[in-house]
This record gives C-alpha cells, sequence and structure tokens, in this order.
C-alpha cells in the first residue's frame, strides 16, 4: 500500500486511522512526564481531549462561518474520544484487579510472618537458652529459606505498610475509575 501524504485536509477528510493516532499522541503527550513539564493526570488530561471533541465559540462572523461549514466538528472525534475513555476505564480496571491479587499475596506473608512473630515474642520471653532455642525453631517454620529469625518483626512491619500503602492506592484507582465514568462527551 502507498503512504500518500496530504497537507491541509480537514474535517471528514482526514482518515479514521489518523484521527485515532493524533488523539492517542495528545493524550499520551499530556499526561508523559516530562522533565520540562509537571505531570497531568488522567482525568485532567481526558477533560482537555474532550474540550477538543467539541467545536470551537466563534470569535467573528469569519470564525461563525468555517464551524458552520464543518457541521460544529471539534478538532477531534467523539467517537474515538469514548473510545480513549473506555479503554483507559479497561486499563485502569485491569491495574485494580492486579494490584488486588498482590494485596491477597501481601495478606497471606502478613499472616506467615505474623505466626513466626508470635515465636519470635515467645524467644524474647524465653528464661531459658533451651527454650529460646526450641521457639526460635518454631519461629523458623514460618519463614522462607534466606529470611532470619532476628528480622521478624522488621518484615512485619514492611509488609503492613506495603499493604496499608497499596491499599490506599487501589481506593485511589476505584476512584478514578467512578470519575472516568462520571466523563460525558
Amino acid at each position: 500500500m502507498d503512504l500518500v501524504i496530504q497537507i491541509g485536509i480537514t474535517g471528514d477528510k482526514i482518515p479514521y486511522e489518523a484521527q485515532i493516532i493524533r488523539v492517542a499522541d495528545e493524550f499520551e503527550a499530556i499526561t508523559a512526564k516530562r522533565q520540562y513539564k509537571s505531570h497531568v493526570g488522567v482525568i485532567d488530561a481526558l477533560n482537555i481531549i474532550i474540550e477538543h471533541a467539541h467545536p470551537a465559540t466563534p470569535k467573528s462572523l469569519k470564525d461563525t462561518g468555517r464551524i458552520f461549514k464543518t457541521g460544529g466538528i471539534g478538532k477531534v472525534d467523539k467517537k474515538i474520544v469514548k473510545a480513549l475513555i473506555k479503554v483507559v476505564i479497561d486499563d485502569t480496571e485491569y491495574e485494580i484487579y492486579a494490584r488486588e491479587d498482590y494485596l491477597k499475596f501481601l495478606k497471606k506473608e502478613i499472616v506467615r510472618v505474623g505466626e513466626s512473630k508470635r515465636f519470635y515474642d515467645k524467644v524474647q520471653r524465653a528464661l531459658t537458652p533451651e527454650k529460646k532455642a526450641y521457639h526460635i525453631e518454631e519461629a523458623k517454620y514460618y519463614l522462607k529459606p534466606n529470611e532470619d529469625p532476628e528480622k521478624i518483626p522488621e518484615m512485619l512491619n514492611e509488609l503492613e505498610i506495603a499493604y496499608n500503602e497499596r491499599k490506599k492506592h487501589i481506593k485511589k484507582l476505584y476512584d478514578e475509575v467512578h470519575q472516568l465514568k462520571r466523563l460525558s462527551i
């Protein structure tokens, strides 16, 4: 297939594929983190693109004629923007699914290390070296081969912090999906 570049085409003469690429490129450019600009959130980026899907407000009689000729079409096709919103929603919902799966893993790890912590606490209270050795072996039963029984409290604390941070992030993602679903075009 030969690629023909046409300059100056407008409106419905722009190939649909090119319109899709333009919207995707614009979304990526707005949301990408760069050294020379601050980060723009997904919702704000979509609101900017939604604005471009609406026809411009005429500033002069000449603009009114131009807007009338294009049928009041915005810079981007509303169908493409709706599809982009759906893709972002699907992607965010998949991220929630993956993060919730990891949250389940962290919860199991907290239970596992928590069980070893019960025996670690018994080691701390033991009065004889034999009892300490016995409880250390019990604690090791719940640990993986490379985990140090002396670091059980740290491990449990780190797991709980990671769990709580990820839980907050998942809540934020749910809120974002809720906002995305309320966007109207």
